[in-house]
């Protein structure tokens, strides 16, 4: 031993031989280290992946079901790509390009994140149905739902889109037989004014009402209208006329083709009105027979009138003037017991000039004027008091009569005491006194 231990070649040799048995050691430590695989990648499980539809010819069909709609997918990679990858980043695909109508099964293909690879996909296939569909041209109804305001009704609903109420609606073949109407809906819930929206959405209904899903419209959405408005009737037209056309000329007819106009209001208001007479001629600004358009006029209780307008037919003929003779004062008022003088018309009668159109002056009579004296609540004494005149339609008082006339009220008391004075001076002078002569 100590030969070779002394020979310089021999230790040579035992070195190169130490150094490859330590090269070797070390090398295959590195190479068969399980400790230095587990450290660096690991798996993830994905429970419900969502399954995304791909490549269906969508003008011909429409995927109705798919079962199942989710997988679960288990992965594995470097510990880095797995914790910075979303759960989004993990696509599984169903692929439709070449499918057709009715049920079948497709395979599944996962899209992963760069440095992850895919361990086990769990199904691997799907069972989906696929149906035709068919595009149609349909008019869209207006529902309306909830309850106004109390006091008020739901009123007429319109569209206002451009393209009115025509949609087109694509949907599977087969639910057209369950399509009951389309339509859009307004909600009127405590509303008192119109309800405008502009983006009301359209759904496909059954017969029962039930919302038909996988539907398509074009456009989405309409506008519509809704009024909410108050109760409303119909009620004849009484026109009236203000104003006075010039000295020279009389109303012989005033009309309309208009008969009866709608007025809104309460209903407990409506219900006492039986004529509107809003409709009211200014014939100060008539100058000739003709067509004139006359403004509808809100009265007590009524919130609005259509039309707002109406055309009015007024027909003028040159004045005649007439004077009535004799025509009753009808007194109201008096208390009992009392008694009226009127200084004017000591016999309780006037002369009434009045004037109009020929054809109506004409065929007026005593009887068609009404002069009234309220009297109600004057004390005795004299008092002037305005008559109550009532005339024909279109018949008005010639100038110069004055409606102002001088009364003169006497009570019980002092008619009592006229009576006893008017029979004290009625009696004869020599009978009363031969009645105080002294007898023989």
């Amino acid at each position: 031993m100590d030969k070779w231990l002394n020979n310089s070649n021999a230790i040579r040799v035992i070195s190169v031989l130490l150094a490859l048995i330590i090269w070797a050691i070390v090398h295959l430590d590195t190479s068969s280290s399980p400790q230095t695989v587990t450290s660096n990648r690991d798996t993830k499980v994905i429970e419900a992946v969502p399954i995304t539809p791909v490549g269906l010819d969508e003008e011909r069909f429409i995927l109705t079901a798919i079962e199942p709609s989710v997988v679960r997918l288990v992965i594995e990679g470097r510990i880095s790509n797995l914790l910075t990858a979303q759960n989004s980043d993990y696509v599984v695909e169903l692929d439709l390009s070449n499918v057709k109508s009715g049920i079948q099964t497709v395979q599944l293909k996962e899209r992963l994140p760069n440095g992850v690879s895919l361990v086990e996909l769990s199904p691997r296939e799907v069972t989906v149905k696929i149906e035709e569909i068919e595009t149609r041209t349909v008019e869209v109804d207006i529902l309306t739902v909830g309850e106004p305001e109390a006091g008020y009704i739901v009123g007429e609903s319109r569209f206002t889109s451009e393209i009115g109420n025509v949609v087109e609606i694509t949907m599977p073949q087969d639910d057209f037989t369950r399509l009951d109407k389309v339509a859009v809906t307004v909600d009127v819930t405590g509303a008192t004014s119109l309800i405008e929206n502009k983006k009301a959405k359209i759904v496909a209904l059954d017969s029962q009402g039930n919302i038909i899903d996988n539907v398509a419209f074009n456009p989405e959405t309409l506008s519509v209208q809704t009024d909410i408005t108050l109760p409303s009737k119909d009620v004849p037209v009484q026109l009236r006329y203000s104003g006075q056309l010039p000295n020279d000329y009389s109303v012989s007819t005033i009309s309309s083709l208009v008969e009866t106009v709608k007025i809104f209001g309460f209903q407990k208001v409506l219900d006492k009105i039986e004529i509107y007479d809003g409709a009211i001629v200014d014939l100060s600004k008539i100058t000739q027979s003709g067509e004139v358009k006359v403004k509808l006029n809100q009265v007590e209780g009524i919130s609005k009138v259509e039309p707002a307008e109406i055309p009015v037919n007024v027909e003028i003929e040159t004045s005649q003037q007439r004077t009535l003779e004799n025509v009753p004062i009808t007194v109201i008022g008096l208390e009992e017991g009392h008694k009226i003088s009127v200084a004017e018309a000591p016999n309780m009668r006037l002369d009434v000039p009045i004037k109009g159109a020929p054809v109506i002056v004409s065929k007026v009579r005593n009887s068609d004027i009404v002069l009234t004296l309220d009297v109600t609540g004057l004390a005795v004494g004299e008092h002037t008091v305005s008559l109550i005149a009532e005339l024909p339609a279109y018949v008005v008082t010639n100038v110069g009569f004055d409606y102002d006339v001088t009364i003169e009220i006497l009570s019980e008391e002092t008619l009592q005491k006229e009576s006893d004075s008017e029979h004290v001076e009625t009696i004869d002078p020599e009978h009363e006194e031969s009645e105080q002569l002294p007898s023989d």
